[in-house]
Order: structure tokens, then sequence, then C-alpha cells
């Protein structure tokens, strides 16, 4: 029951303004292409979808004037037949997106051909081909400025409240006293205790917020808005190429692949196992996996 009103309230959210599904979009693609998001065999420190769309819509809760309204909010403008009550968390949130107030913020999701539309203004215009240029002041921009700087250590990221809570949060007690705390603290929108981004590391939260500043960085740079006289790649193109975009670099072409690896192990670790079988060498073998057949495009 939680799990499907989770599914409603983002549903919810992308109905209520045309930017959210653009824009998460965006993240989750930039987030695989870096390196921090996805674990293929189910369980490992990246960064979730979920945990992406829940950053994105936090962001969105937070711009001024805000985009989306927060958890609480929709809690108000619930009526009585929207309240619901799982396992003692109040879920409760409007199911019919007529009952949001429209966004007053005008700011651009990615690219700068689209035009923003208010809620009730039909359905969204997406361009024929996408323009390779997102605005320094868009909101893929503003997302890499905010997050890359942010304290996720020392901070509780609160959708009900539509801001960062410090630790421990200020919520109930049952809320405060489950809640796992980690690198990365985000907090379900409903089930309090819940830390949708436990499972991440130090590694991957700091890692998160160096590649954040590199992006907002990079938004900013001429590469960015120029087009390359030389066929490279350049804009929204090259920000979503894999591994580390660096501005300033003497390659344009070039860029970073992390490879992921306990600190506990490394290549010592690998020489002490028979066979060189160690669960390193499986993520060695899957990171040049990724090189020659997403990369390099190799088949065979």
């Amino acid at each position: 029951r939680l799990a499907l009103l989770n599914t409603r309230f983002l549903q919810l959210c992308a109905e209520a303004d045309e930017r959210v599904r653009p824009l998460v979009y965006a993240v989750r693609l930039w987030a695989k292409q870096q390196g921090l998001a996805g674990n293929p065999s189910g369980g490992g420190p990246l960064l979730n979808n979920y945990a992406l769309t829940l950053l994105v819509l936090f962001f969105l809760q937070t711009r001024s004037p805000p985009v989306l309204p927060t958890v609480a909010r929709l809690r108000d403008l619930a009526g009585d037949e929207d309240r619901a009550t799982v396992g003692g968390w109040d879920c409760s949130f409007p199911r019919d997106v007529a009952s949001l107030e429209p966004s007053a913020n005008t700011e651009s999701p990615c690219e700068c051909r689209a035009r923003v539309r208010g809620r009730g203004g039909g359905g969204p215009e997406i361009p024929a081909l996408p323009s390779p240029l997102a605005p320094a002041g868009s909101l893929l921009a503003e997302f890499f400025h905010v997050f890359g700087d942010f304290d996720f250590p020392g901070r509780v990221i609160s959708l009900r409240e539509g801001r960062a809570l410090p630790l421990p949060p200020p919520a109930a007690p049952e809320a405060s006293e489950g809640l796992k705390l980690g690198p990365l603290n985000l907090q379900d929108p409903f089930e309090l205790s819940h830390n949708v981004a436990a499972n991440v590391n130090e590694k991957t939260a700091s890692r998160f917020g160096r590649c954040c500043r590199d992006a907002a960085k990079y938004c900013r740079s001429l590469q960015y808005r120029r087009k390359s006289s030389k066929g490279r790649a350049w804009g929204l193109t090259r920000l979503f190429q894999p591994g580390a975009v660096e501005p300033g670099a003497t390659s344009a072409g070039a860029f970073l692949i992390s490879i992921p690896l306990d600190a506990a192990g490394g290549p010592q670790q690998l020489c002490r196992q028979p066979g060189g079988r160690s669960p390193w060498f499986w993520e060695v073998c899957a990171a040049i996996a990724f090189v020659l057949r997403d990369v390099l495009k190799c088949s065979c």
C-alpha cells in the first residue's frame, strides 16, 4: 500500500508541472553516465532512480517561487476522500492534480527552445530537434549548483518540509529513532523513518557532490555555450556523455570513468584471493566491459 501511494505521489508531481519529467529524466541519464547511479546486482553503494527522482522533487520545492508544493502542503490540500494512513504514517495528498495551485515559477527545464506553460495549457511542447544548450540559469544547471555545495552528511533532505533539516530531524520521536543516517540522508516523503539513500556510501556521496560542481562549472563555461568549430560534442550532448565533464580540459573529448572499489580491497586484496576472483576482480571486469561495450561500441 505504501509503495502504491509513493507511485501515485510521483505521478501527481509529474502531472503538476510539465518540467518535472524532462528534468528527472535528464538527471537520471547524467547520473548513470557519471557512474553515480545503477546497481546491476540489485544492491550496492550507488543512487537508485527513486532517490534521484526525490532529489529533483526536493530541488523543485526549494525554488523561488517553488515549482512543486511540499508534502506538508499537499496534506493540507487533501480532501476527506484523499486521507490515508499506512503503518502509522500520514500519506494524505490530493489525487486530483486540479486541486494544486499552478506554479508561478517560469524557469526553463533544460533546453532553451522549450516553452514553459502552466498546467491546463495542453500537453508539453516538445521541439522536433532538442537544443544542445541549456541556459546557465535553467533548472538543470541550478540543480547542479545547489547540490554541488550541499552538506549531505550534515543535513536531512525533507520533502515533507521542503527544506534541509539538521541532524537529527526535528520530527516525531518514532521518525528520528528509526532513520538510518549516513553520508547522504534523503527522507522518504511519507515513511519518515526511511532513508531512501541509506545504501549510498561516503565515496558515492562525495563523488555526487564533486560531479555536480563540475557540471555546474561546465554549464557556465564557453565550451558549453559555444558550438565547437572542430565538430566536438558541446552543450547538453557533452554533458550526457559517459565520464566526468571537466571544463577547461585540453582535450574536449577526454572523460574519466570511476570504478567504485571498496577501500578495504585493491590490488593487494586481489592478489590474496586464490585464482584472483575476488569481488574487486569482478568490479574491474564490469568496468572494462562497460568501456568496451558502451563507450567504444565494441561487439563480438
